[in-house]
């Protein structure tokens, strides 16, 4: 990590800190890595180097309002939320599409990255989208969130809505994106469903994720913890132009601040050897 954004966040610190006798500050951030091997040899490369800088206070109306700060490689990137005491208004550089911000993958076991489909692409809105307007809140055991996005020279402002709830134990999570475009590119409406559950020491996820274009991709898992290992098994598929098939098995071991993870994919193209394969990846996280 880069010495001088960690002297800048820490210089940030000391100044909002002293200013603020009630506000709330904390800095954190992590390091992923991993070693990878696809059947040509071994590779190595770094996921993220990220740091974090979060700040919060009350406004003499009684309202909240919140900052936080990330820098990760050459980018930094600010958001910036009220809590307006009838829901949270979200601005910023730094601000998810809602179905981007809830499509996490509860299916998925690995320490990498369990955003949305597996195997294809999944349009959650957010590229086109720009730096999004977000508003969300709670109401009748429901989580929403609502967000629009900016207008670009060949799109039309994004709206993606996402909702969140429990029924009878289980988290369900939906949302959708409505994406039109000015010129003659198709107009799509990419939504997605997930759940997860949690029985008998064992942590049940599933996924469907629909572009609106004829790609569609299920997916849907098991994980449990043994012998101070956290381990799962996620079958995907992915219904498209050209299908495919995936199992991917996780293990992971967390020791405090580090942990470590190891992956086994096997990827099956329908119809064919061309494209199907078999990699082994060895994860390792720091994080402060």
């Amino acid at each position: 990590m880069n010495r001088s954004k960690i002297i800048g966040a820490t210089a940030l610190a000391t100044v909002m800190t002293a200013g603020a006798a009630q506000a709330e500050m904390s800095i954190g951030g992590f390091v992923e890595g991993y070693l990878n091997d696809g059947g040509n040899g071994m590779s190595q490369a770094f996921g993220t180097n990220s740091l974090y800088v979060s700040y919060s206070d009350s406004l003499d109306n009684g309202m909240g309002v919140s900052a936080a700060m990330s820098i990760y490689s050459t980018n930094i990137l600010t958001a910036v939320s009220i809590d307006t005491g009838m829901g949270t208004v979200s601005l910023g550089n730094n601000r998810d599409s809602a179905v981007d911000k809830n499509d996490s993958n509860p299916a998925c076991f690995s320490l990498g990255a369990c955003g949305g489909a597996e195997l294809g692409a999944f349009n959650d809105g957010d590229t086109v989208s720009g730096n999004s307007i977000g508003y969300s809140n709670s109401m009748g055991g429901l989580n929403f969130m609502i967000t629009r996005g900016m207008e670009g020279a060949n799109v039309d402002p994004v709206m993606s809505y996402a909702v969140g709830t429990s029924i009878m134990g289980a988290s369900v999570k939906a949302g959708v994106s409505s994406i039109d475009y000015k010129d003659s590119t198709q107009d799509i409406d990419p939504s997605f469903i997930t759940a997860s559950y949690s029985i008998a020491g064992l942590d049940l996820g599933y996924g469907m994720y629909d572009n609106d274009d004829g790609n569609e991709e299920t997916t849907m898992g098991v994980g449990t913890s043994m012998a101070g290992f956290d381990m799962g098994i996620q079958f995907a598929s992915l219904d498209a132009g050209t299908d495919k098939d995936m199992t991917e098995i996780s293990v992971n071991k967390s020791m405090g601040a580090m942990s470590f993870g190891v992956d086994y994919t096997d990827t099956d193209v329908a119809g064919t050897e061309t494209g199907d394969s078999e990699n082994w990846r060895l994860y390792y996280i720091i994080g402060f």
